[in-house]
């Protein structure tokens, strides 16, 4: 079987690419003919808040990557169709996150669709995280131009059956799968080390990880941690990912918290992948105080390495957790969020917490997402 994944890949970054690749290899692991076709052109610079798109790091360990897909230019559109049906997969998948991207990747699925080619929408979010112009006009088209859908929350599969109503086109939802390319778990004391965090009378860390947007409540942290109950607990928070919004707020607030004492740690650069684990592992528990969400990356990379989470009650966040086993699921407010690092630290519950995610991310596998979308071929030509 040949599967062939329209997606960014190395040498972009970020975690759609990095999930990916993991889907990716898991269809070679499993013994499928499988390639990535990816963007020469991504976004255009106006419309990407980071400091670049492509990461600096040598990655050896993927391969059949073949950029094609220039966004703004439709020629390179008509190739990218050209060469999926020289191919001719047994089906597509076809990432999708964000509304700019509707009209080129629906132009290559228009002209596959005219040769049969089934095609599957492996959806991370139909509603963007910041609002897009005519967003609904461009997801509908998006979503026409596929044969069927998987979703990783049912958040976003209650927003893709708003455009599903007339249709009998299928949907399911499979939930994102752990990180495991991060990586080995190193010991605490280690990873401190390699922060360069060499504070001994500091025993309780948490963090917050990955790219700074207005809508992961960063800001809400923050004033956490001005908390007088946060400091008497002598927590520490890491804050880890590259400002996509203005830094100079954070950075205000971060040290009118440090005046007497470094008590946040401030990391505001895009992290490596062989830096992740030095984040992760230095940590407690690992804070997302999210406004919005979908799914989170984040949280599976938070489980490879048995970290309990703190999830906001939003979106799709409260699907990952079971709540006062693996973590807590609190509402979006200050005072939830120190009644829960409270529980955790007074109780001593580190050690309880990373068990139950040890052994809950069995659940969260590869092999098991390469089996769904290969269930969802399967049962669609049945029908």
């Amino acid at each position: 079987m040949k599967i062939i994944i329209i997606g960014p890949a190395y040498p972009l970054r970020g975690g759609i690419a990095e999930s990916n690749h993991a889907l990716h290899n898991s269809f070679l692991k499993a013994g499928y003919s499988s390639e990535i076709i990816s963007y020469s052109l991504q976004y255009p610079n106006f419309l990407f808040p980071g400091s670049k798109q492509t990461t600096d790091t040598e990655e050896n360990s993927i391969s059949n990557i073949i950029t094609l897909i220039n966004t703004l230019n439709p020629f390179s559109w008509i190739k990218t169709a050209k060469y999926i049906i020289s191919q001719q997969p047994n089906y597509v998948i076809v990432r999708y996150w964000h509304p700019y991207f509707s009209i080129c990747l629906s132009s290559i699925l228009l002209l596959l669709k005219k040769k049969s080619i089934f095609v599957i929408g492996w959806i991370d979010n139909i509603v963007p995280h910041e609002s897009f112009p005519f967003q609904n006009f461009f997801s509908s088209i998006f979503i026409k131009s596929c044969s069927a859908f998987l979703v990783m929350s049912d958040l976003v599969m209650s927003h893709l059956k708003k455009y599903l109503h007339k249709t009998d086109k299928i949907a399911v939802v499979s939930p994102h799968p752990t990180y495991d390319i991060f990586g080995s778990i190193i010991s605490q004391k280690n990873a401190l080390k390699r922060l360069g965090i060499n504070n001994i009378k500091c025993k309780n860390y948490i963090l917050f990880f990955g790219l700074i947007r207005k809508y992961k409540g960063l800001d809400l942290l923050l004033d956490v941690m001005k908390s007088k109950r946060i400091e008497k607990l002598n927590i520490q928070l890491i804050v880890a990912g590259e400002f996509y919004n203005s830094k100079q707020k954070y950075e205000e607030k971060i040290k009118q918290i440090n005046h007497k004492e470094k008590r946040i740690f401030l990391y505001p650069n895009y992290v490596p992948n062989h830096e992740v684990v030095n984040f992760f592992c230095a940590s407690d528990i690992v804070v997302q105080p999210y406004l919005s969400a979908t799914q989170s990356g984040v949280s599976m990379i938070a489980y490879n390495f048995n970290k309990p989470l703190l999830l906001t009650k939003v979106g799709g966040l409260s699907e990952y957790i079971n709540h006062g086993k693996d973590g807590y699921l609190v509402d979006v407010q200050k005072e939830s969020i120190i009644r829960a690092l409270e529980d955790f630290y007074l109780n001593n519950r580190k050690k309880s917490f990373s068990k139950f995610v040890s052994e809950k991310k069995a659940n969260y596998g590869w092999d098991a997402l390469v089996l769904k979308f290969n269930n969802i071929y399967e049962e669609s030509n049945k029908s």
